[in-house]
């Protein structure tokens, strides 16, 4: 389940819309929680933190376009899935996957 709070009602439709995306590309079958914030985000584009148990709170900044605002997103979650399998917290993972998670998410939501 994803929560969200912030940001404009566009922002607020298209991270659910992610959030379902990503957890499906994602293979995520885990109850999660994730409190989702779109607030100005100082010395970032967005940010992660788990807190145990499939509790994530996510902040990303409110001023992103739209393109850097869902791949901002896709990283996050890449994150939010390294933690579940308990694996290091990995930039260059996250870097790596976020460009073809995000062009798969553009497909499917321009495709309908």
């Amino acid at each position: 389940m994803i929560y969200v709070e912030g940001g404009s009602s566009v922002q607020q439709r298209l991270a659910k819309d992610l959030y379902v995306f990503c957890s499906q590309a994602l293979n995520i079958k885990k109850q999660i929680d994730v409190d989702l914030k779109i607030k100005v985000v100082k010395n970032a584009q967005a940010w992660t933190d788990h807190e145990g148990e499939g509790k994530f709170y996510i902040d990303i900044d409110k001023n992103l376009s739209i393109d850097k605002f869902i791949t901002a997103f896709c990283h996050e979650m890449i994150h939010v899935i390294q933690h579940l399998r308990d694996k290091p917290i990995s930039e260059k993972e996250a870097y790596q996957l976020e460009v073809s998670l995000a062009e798969s998410f553009k497909v499917k939501f321009s495709n309908g």
